[in-house]
């Protein structure tokens, strides 16, 4: 998926989070209208059946996001599906509030208490969704389109746990494109902007749609693959055969690039922070041994 794509995407899921919101909070006060006020119910029934969790509209909206194309994307899917959890939950909740409320003309301790934290949760988990797929642009590297250093750690502490979860094999990469630098003192730094344009590109077509690329700094990026090292290298050395057969065009230049990779695979008792100081150790050791090479630690 393109992250221009990713990003149309939040937005649509922004907007409708918003709505989500401003109804909540709409059927909040008349909730506690009727509570603090003392208002009379006239009907029980029909007020519980009107309030059900079946004939709310947060219920339909959420449904249709959760079949939009955000299920594609795992760890906004798995919060949306929490999210519509702690919904129903409410709706149980409120339903137990009118019940006391209706029958006895007031409402236990307990029970109002079990509400007004679940209701905390709620408001609070809602509104950090909104915030995230607001600012979720904010997640790319301006200048290659593709995640930025701050994001990729936020991102793969989701990942990260997944795969440990399930037992799934996963590596950390560091890539850091051979002689930047001379690129940039030959033909200017604007040529050396489009080089990281391409060479983002590049990447990004070639691996995997679930695998993540960031941009770490300067020349240097970071992957996160959901494979062993083994498959690790044979899809990087894919990468380096085409740079190898292909010469970027930029303007009126020609330009042959050159990448060395860092390979960690996961152990068990390493967090995130280590394997990616495992995988810059091993960049290091490519830089070292000759360049335009992979080395796995």
């Amino acid at each position: 998926m393109k992250n221009d794509d990713r990003i149309d995407i939040h937005k649509d899921l922004s907007s409708n989070l918003k709505s989500n919101l401003e109804i909540h909070l709409k059927k909040l006060i008349g909730l506690f209208k009727i509570l603090v006020c003392n208002k009379n119910i006239d009907n029980l029934d029909n007020l519980l059946e009107k309030q059900s969790y079946a004939n709310c509209e947060i219920t339909h909206m959420l449904n249709a996001v959760l079949n939009s194309k955000i299920k594609t994307i795992d760890d906004k899917k798995d919060k949306i599906l929490n999210l519509e959890g702690e919904h129903e939950r409410l709706h149980k909740l409120q339903n137990s509030l009118l019940l006391e409320y209706g029958t006895s003309g007031t409402v236990g301790e307990q029970t109002y208490e079990d509400f007004a934290i679940l209701e905390f949760q709620f408001m609070q988990n809602l509104t950090t969704l909104v915030i995230e797929s607001e600012n979720y642009e904010k997640n790319f590297d301006g200048l290659t389109n593709i995640f930025n250093r701050k994001y990729f750690f936020e991102k793969i502490e989701y990942d990260f746990s997944k795969a440990r979860l399930t037992r799934t094999d996963f590596t950390i990469v560091m890539a850091d494109i051979d002689y930047f630098k001379k690129i940039n003192d030959t033909y200017g730094h604007q040529v050396g902007d489009q080089v990281l344009v391409e060479i983002s590109r590049i990447f990004v077509e070639h691996i995997r749609a679930y695998d993540i690329v960031a941009r770490y700094g300067g020349e240097e990026f970071i992957f996160f693959m959901y494979t062993d090292a083994k498959e690790t290298v044979i899809i990087f050395n894919r990468i380096q055969s085409l740079l190898k057969s292909e010469e970027l065009q930029i303007g009126n230049h020609r330009i042959q690039l050159n990448c060395s990779f860092g390979v960690a695979q996961d152990r068990n008792d390493s967090s995130v922070y280590e394997l990616v100081t495992l995988a810059d150790k091993a960049l290091f050791e490519a830089k070292t041994n000759g360049r335009n090479r992979i080395e796995i630690i």
